[in-house]
Parts: structure tokens; sequence; C-alpha cells
């Protein structure tokens, strides 16, 4: 029985895993609402007072998506806008809408590669 519990554990996690669809930036307003994969440059960043803004694709305020990273979970990571900025980055997570543009909020470090 615990042979098998610990087979239908890693059955769920393989397929947790496979959940998350790898898609192209220029297709995220196919994706809204889906948990996703985007892999794209940081062109600016932005460090707020309640929260950090990074815009993958373009410069703000043409940018294709913008991550967020909201100040309760700041401290998980060391300064995003510095550490990311002009790099290739793979971000994780669901895709949203926030006034009309896409974005996807990171509560882990581990969704940004």
């Amino acid at each position: 029985m615990k042979k098998l519990s610990s087979l239908a554990l890693l059955l769920f996690i393989c397929l947790a895993a496979k959940s998350q669809t790898k898609i192209d930036i220029k297709d995220v307003a196919k994706h809204i609402g889906d948990s996703v994969t985007i892999c794209d440059s940081v062109y600016t960043t932005r460090a707020l007072n309640g929260l950090t803004l990074i815009n993958l694709g373009a410069a703000f305020p043409k940018q294709l998506l913008t991550v967020v990273i909201y100040k309760a979970d700041l401290g998980k990571f060391t300064e995003p806008e510095k550490t990311y900025l002009y790099k290739r980055v793979c971000v994780t997570g669901k895709l949203v809408l926030y006034n009309d543009r896409p974005q996807i909020v990171v509560n882990e470090v581990k969704q940004i590669k």
C-alpha cells in the first residue's frame, strides 16, 4: 500500500509539473487565466513603494508582459529591479489581466529563472 501511494504521489507531481504550458510572449492574450511559462528579455523594471514591476517583451509602456512582485514577497528576492534588468528570464505563473494588460504575479524566487 505504501508503494502504491508513493507511486500515486509521483504521478501527481509529474502531472502538476506538466500543467505549466510554455508559450511565446506574443501569445499571452490567448492564455489569460492559464498557468504558463514565458521566456523573454527584461527591458525595464520599476521599484515602487508597494511592489516591483518587471517588464518583458518591450520597455514600458509597450511591454508585452509585466511581472509583479508585491511588497509582502519582496524579502524573498534580492533587488529584483536590478537582478533581472536586461537579462533573459523565464517566468512561471498564472496569466491575468490588470487594466487590460497581461501580468503574472510571482510569490517565490523559483518562479523566475
